[in-house]
């Protein structure tokens, strides 16, 4: 299910068929874009009835399927349809993941890196520590490493996630820091197609590259989130994937319906370090200038 206007009438039309009221509860089974498509199904529908999210990938399992926001594309823009709606129960099992590409999974790790990058030391070492342990070519080696280490991850970030959300569930403040690496990467992948956890790992990465650029951050702490981004399968080398700066020219003309935009300015997620990241109003201009001419 594509996450966007156009796939709500079918789920609507089968609430009607059901007759669906409001003591009804709905499943969303699946990864992150049946999570966000029946979320806000659920929130409109009869000004609220309940849903159960049941996620199946690493992306809806770290951060999709939790939080309760619910954002659907339009008109080739990122979420800039959504809602709150906060699932009544979230019920995972890690050894659905092993079903998935190698590309799924590795998506779903942007968002894993990102909490690290948030969290701090012990989250981010743990992440290093699993890619050392279970990393292959191109990526961890989800088939044969322990249901353990997979439920680490997936616990980890959900508790960072959940942790800041309930300081911030409407995101007005704190609940900011989750976008780190969206500003970018949300104009990468309508630009793009590419998938989200891609786009993010290269968000990320030029969050990095503009922060040390700006004297914020040191090299080594660049270089060792852009290696936990690579040794899990991810693009952090905006060069190698957009070599004629044509990537980067459509992504500019997204950039300005971010919804962390207001005005002239964006509340851009600044990474100062691992565990050390800040929310700054940074004229949308400058982070646009950055983003054209940047080469990693």
């Amino acid at each position: 299910m594509a996450k966007n206007i156009e796939a709500l009438p079918s789920l609507l039309d089968g609430f009607l068929r059901h007759r669906v009221d409001r003591s009804w509860s709905v499943l969303a089974l699946g990864g992150g874009s049946i999570s966000d498509t029946t979320g806000f199904a659920a929130h409109i529908w009869m000004r609220g009835i309940g849903f159960f999210a049941v996620p199946t990938t690493l992306l809806a399992m770290c951060d999709g399927a939790l939080g309760g926001k619910n954002g659907l594309d339009y008109r080739g823009y990122k979420n800039v349809i959504g809602s709150f709606h906060f699932p009544r129960r979230l019920f995972c099992d890690v050894e659905t993941l092993r079903s998935l590409e190698p590309e799924q999974f590795a998506s779903g790790m942007a968002e894993a890196i990102k909490h690290g990058i948030l969290e701090g030391e012990d989250h981010f070492a743990y992440l290093e520590d699993s890619a050392r342990r279970y990393g292959g070519e191109g990526g961890l080696n989800f088939q044969g490493c322990p249901g353990e280490t997979l439920e680490g991850i997936v616990r980890l970030s959900q508790r960072l996630k959940l942790k800041i959300v309930a300081r911030d569930p409407k995101e007005s403040g704190a609940r900011r820091l989750l976008n780190l690496g969206h500003s970018f990467g949300h104009a990468l992948e309508s630009a793009s197609g590419m998938p989200h956890g891609f786009a993010v790992s290269l968000g990320i990465a030029l969050a990095c590259s503009y922060a040390r650029a700006k004297g914020r951050m040191k090299e080594g702490d660049m270089r060792r989130i852009l290696n936990l981004l690579a040794r899990y399968g991810l693009p952090v080398n905006i060069g190698e994937v957009d070599a004629d700066g044509s990537l980067r020219k459509k992504a500019a003309d997204l950039f300005f319906m971010d919804k962390k935009r207001e005005g002239e300015f964006v509340h851009f997620i600044l990474p100062e370090g691992i565990g050390a990241v800040k929310i700054e109003k940074i004229p949308a201009e400058e982070l646009l200038s950055f983003l054209l001419g940047d080469r990693l």
